[in-house]
């Protein structure tokens, strides 16, 4: 019977329109036969031909992948068909970007990548991922952060030092949240401190550190009545943190040879740093390399090096791209022209949503792996431009799958190539097999001319100078008990006096433990009210913090200020997450950064009633932001508000809490007042 039933042209139209083969060759063949064809038996069997197209499309929603291959392709994988799925090398020069969550592949993927590349790479890895890569191939250096040597107030060869110096600034200040009008105060203190160096005359050694950049801001006059008072407070607040988190990092004059490195394959580790001078390194080391192709004219050579870098939206955050005050990054500036040097830049991450609208749309081939998360997926399904049936086909991604795009070329799901390798190289292995390596790296110690001396203090300079107090670690003498305490205390900052002591057999002992750090002075205490009542916390002492270092130990930090204010700061943040918003620290140079429904919430904690806190709430109200002031009592929180009003600035947008009895309920929009 069916034979006699003249088919719906009209409905199988718009089906083959819903499933995207409107331009299927196969599907236009059949549709013109059934047209032109007066057979009714033809018609029907034309029909079911094209609905067994569309009911397979629906399976398997992508074009048929022809096979390429050679050695001018990068091997992905296969298809579902078994066909060998592959990369050209010109399209990785374009940048490449794979999204997908922990244990997906990504990993996998970069592995398979390097050891296929036809040119040297680097990789910025911050968890020690890419080091055992030495178990395969013995020409890569891995540069643990202690081991790095790198000035970035060193111009790049060929680089004008007054170019360099506006880079410079613009990196930093994008990577520690300044503001316009902290970069310019800190671009016109290098430019002063190259004059001092005398570069602009002839550019060469000895050149300036980071240190003696910390030490011209510091030792500025400055007047307090005037603005440029808080840009000064403000640099020198990223100055002291950044040379004091990044260790030996920058106590150079010369660092490593960048074009020799460029030369070589090197895996950066990052892992312990803090997140600023994690993300500084990479966007120094990347810019310095760029401004070097183009001083040497390394233009349309083809692919020439390739940048590795997971967790991408540590540079490419989409909250700093938003930050209208500081302007557009300068590093989403420089991987959009970059590619025209033959430096490529492979990126990774979990979070599609959080990496910038710049580094999705300035790279010429995605790969979807599993991500596990709706807005993620999302994410990354919209920039690949996938089709309804080919979305619900990549949310069933397993491990090692993915579905992969070049350009605007038709998606391709590829069961990615395995890569075994065994994860087994430990501290002592890598210093074991790398000390070589490392000793033949060349780097020049700081120099302080006799100009730059006369500049920060007029008349000492040709005086004998005070040496420098150093606290001996070897003064500390601590019992295995005070070890323990002192490694829960690295491990669990915010940590209770009274959950450390239950580690140990008795309370007894535990006190003990703990009035040993402070007897030798390694640890103070710092005490605070909750809403719990009091709470006891220790903080490092200088003392403290070198004789971690010369155990080898790292402080891990993560927000601002003492122990107290960084305390608050993970509290508050907790607090939102429990109601349900995204929260950050740190983020738009906020104590906590909330991202609610209708509007954008800037949170800062006042320990007390300072003056730059009228800065922060001038500089959140210019946004849009929302602002909350967190204070640990009335009397902090009263002055404050005077001081606001005094400053004219408008309180519309302001809101008081106390810390102490801050609570979920209160981070709740209902609550809000």
């Amino acid at each position: 019977m069916s034979s006699d039933i003249e088919p719906n042209w009209e409905n199988l139209l718009s089906q083959i329109n819903q499933a995207g083969l409107q331009d299927d060759d196969r599907i236009q063949k059949l549709l013109k036969a059934g047209i032109a064809t007066n057979s009714p038996s033809l018609q029907n069997r034309i029909q079911k031909l094209i609905q067994l197209r569309l009911s397979q499309h629906s399976q398997y929603p992508f074009h048929r992948t022809p096979e390429g291959y050679g050695y001018d392709h990068l091997l992905l994988g296969t298809s579902a068909t078994g066909a060998r799925v592959s990369l050209r090398i010109d399209d990785l020069a374009k940048h490449l970007l794979a999204v997908g969550q922990s244990g997906s592949g990504k990993t996998t993927l970069f592995y398979n990548l390097m050891s296929q590349l036809p040119v040297p790479f680097w990789a910025f890895d911050r968890k020690q991922d890419y080091r055992h890569l030495l178990n395969q191939r013995s020409d890569l250096v891995v540069l643990p952060w202690s081991q790095l040597r790198f000035n970035p107030l060193k111009p790049p060869e060929g680089v004008a030092p007054r170019r360099w110096a506006q880079v410079f600034s613009e990196l930093f200040s994008h990577s520690t949240s300044l503001l316009s009008g902290s970069t310019n105060y800190l671009l016109k203190q290098v430019i002063q401190l190259y004059k001092l160096y005398e570069l602009f005359n002839e550019n060469s050694p000895p050149y300036p550190s980071l240190h003696e950049l910390e030490l011209l801001v510091k030792e500025e006059k400055v007047n307090y009545v005037r603005k440029t008072s808080n840009y000064r407070d403000t640099v020198l607040n990223r100055l002291e943190a950044m040379n004091l988190s990044a260790g030996t990092i920058f106590d150079c004059s010369t660092g490593y040879p960048v074009p020799e490195l460029l030369n070589q394959n090197v895996v950066f580790e990052l892992d312990g740093l803090n997140r600023d001078v994690q993300n500084f390194v990479t966007e120094i080391l990347f810019a310095y390399v760029y401004e070097y192709r183009l001083s040497q004219a390394h233009r349309d050579q083809g692919l020439n090096h390739v940048f590795f870098l997971d967790e991408a939206k540590q540079v490419f955050s989409v909250y700093k791209e938003r930050q209208d005050a500081a302007g557009i990054p300068e590093i989403d500036d420089i991987t959009a022209k970059m590619r025209e040097f033959g430096e490529a830049l492979v990126v990774g991450d979990q979070e599609a949503s959080k990496l910038t609208e710049s580094i999705r749309a300035n790279t010429y081939t995605k790969l979807l792996l599993s991500t596990g998360d709706r807005n993620q997926f999302n994410a990354v399904t919209k920039a690949m431009n996938l089709s309804e049936l080919q979305t619900e086909y990549a949310k069933q991604l397993d491990v090692g799958e993915a579905v992969y795009q070049s350009g605007n070329g038709s998606p391709v799901p590829v069961n990615l190539r395995n890569y075994p390798l065994q994860k087994d190289i430990t501290d002592q292995d890598l210093e074991r097999r790398m000390a070589e390596k490392w000793s033949e790296l060349p780097f020049e110690e700081r120099q302080r001319p006799i100009r730059f001396k006369e500049y920060v203090a007029p008349g000492r300079s040709n005086e004998p100078q005070e040496p420098n107090i150093v606290e001996d670690p070897q003064e500390v003498d601590l019992s295995d008990d005070a070890k323990r305490f002192l490694q829960d205390v690295v491990d669990n900052p915010f940590k209770p006096l009274t959950e450390r002591y239950e580690k140990f057999s008795s309370r007894y002992k535990g006190n003990n433990a703990k009035n040993e750090l402070l007897d030798n002075g390694v640890a103070i205490e710092r005490n605070l009210s909750t809403s719990d009542g009091r709470l006891k916390l220790l903080e490092f002492t200088d003392k403290g913090r070198t004789y971690l270092e010369s155990q080898g130990i790292e402080i891990k930090q993560e927000g601002r200020g003492g122990v107290v204010h960084r305390y608050w700061q993970h509290h508050i943040k907790q607090l939102f997450e429990k109601a349900g918003w995204t929260a950050e620290i740190e983020v738009f140079d906020t104590d906590i950064y909330v991202h609610m429904d209708d509007f954008e919430l800037a949170v800062e904690i006042a320990m007390g009633n300072n003056a730059r806190e009228i800065e922060h709430v001038d500089k959140h109200l210019s946004k849009n932001f929302e602002v909350w002031i967190l204070t640990p009592d009335k009397s902090v929180r009263e002055r404050l508000k005077q001081r606001l009003k005094n400053s004219d600035t408008s309180l519309d947008h302001v809101a008081f809490r106390l810390l102490y009895d801050f609570t979920e309920s209160d981070a709740i929009p209902s609550q809000q007042g």
